[in-house]
C-alpha cells in the first residue's frame, strides 16, 4: 500500500513539474544583451539559415543593430507602460509598425527572392512562437 502511494504522489510531481513547463527564463537571459550584440546575434543566425554572403552579412547587421538601437531606446516598464493613455498606446504600437515596415522593405534590399522568402518564413514562425508565449503569459496574469 506504500508503495502505491509513494508511486501516486512521486507521478503527481512529475505531473505538476512537467505542467510549469519552461518559465519565461529567456526575458531574463536576455535583459542585459546589449543592442551590438543581439544585432550580432541575429544577424550571424540568419547567415547561417540563409547562406548570406559577406556583404549582406554586414549589410543585415545594420539593419538589425539599427532596429535594437530603437528597440532599446524605446522600451519602457510595465508600470509605465499601463499609465500610458489609450491615444499614446495606440500610437507606440503605429510607431512599432512603421519600424517593422521599414526593416522589411530594407530586408527585400538586401536579400534575393528566395533568401526573402525564407527569412519571411522564419519571421512568421517566430510571430506564431511568440503570439502563444503571450497567450500564456495572459493566463498567468
Amino acid at each position: 500500500m506504500k508503495k502505491i502511494i509513494v508511486l501516486i504522489a512521486l507521478m503527481a510531481m512529475t505531473v505538476a513539474q512537467a505542467q510549469q513547463g519552461r518559465k519565461g527564463d529567456r526575458g531574463e537571459k536576455m535583459k542585459d544583451v546589449t543592442p551590438q550584440e543581439m544585432a550580432t546575434f541575429q544577424s550571424k543566425k540568419l547567415t547561417l539559415a540563409l547562406d548570406l554572403s559577406d556583404q549582406q552579412e554586414k549589410e543585415v547587421y545594420q539593419v538589425l543593430f539599427k532596429q535594437a538601437e530603437k528597440r532599446e531606446a524605446n522600451k519602457i516598464s510595465r508600470e509605465d507602460r499601463e499609465k500610458l493613455s489609450d491615444d499614446q498606446k495606440k500610437e507606440a504600437r503605429l510607431k512599432i509598425l512603421d519600424e517593422k515596415i521599414a526593416v522589411k522593405r530594407k530586408m527585400k534590399k538586401i536579400l534575393n527572392n528566395d533568401q526573402y522568402a525564407e527569412w519571411e518564413k522564419m519571421m512568421q514562425q517566430r510571430a506564431k512562437k511568440r503570439g502563444k508565449g503571450d497567450k500564456k503569459r495572459r493566463n498567468r496574469d
